[in-house]
């Protein structure tokens, strides 16, 4: 069943938001499993300021075939990597991150 990742950040600088969407884009554009596209579907963006959101101001939502290819996308994806150094001093805090199993 597909696996539907989505991972929520507080950006400390509401001006590397910008920097954050051109990431998930070449992520999407770059990340390979065994030399082929594994990342269905990548979308993100900045969130609506409103107090419910937490200090939470940007959203990234990954969908995956399998639960294989989102442990590989956490745990040896090169390009996710990449994404995470980029964001490292970018972001406040740890992530929220949410995965369930679409339909």
């Amino acid at each position: 069943m597909p696996i539907q990742r989505t991972t929520c950040f507080k950006m400390k600088d509401e001006a590397d938001i910008t920097g954050m969407i051109e990431q998930y884009k070449t992520l999407e554009q770059t990340a390979r499993k065994d030399g082929k596209k594994y990342i269905q579907e990548v979308t993100s963006r900045q969130t609506i300021n409103d107090p419910r959101s937490q200090g939470f101001n940007f959203i990234a939502s990954t969908m995956f075939a399998s639960m294989d290819d989102f442990k590989y996308y956490d745990e040896e994806c090169a390009a996710h990597g990449k994404l995470k150094a980029w964001a490292k001093d970018k972001v406040g805090g740890p992530p929220l991150v949410l995965y369930s199993e679409t339909q």
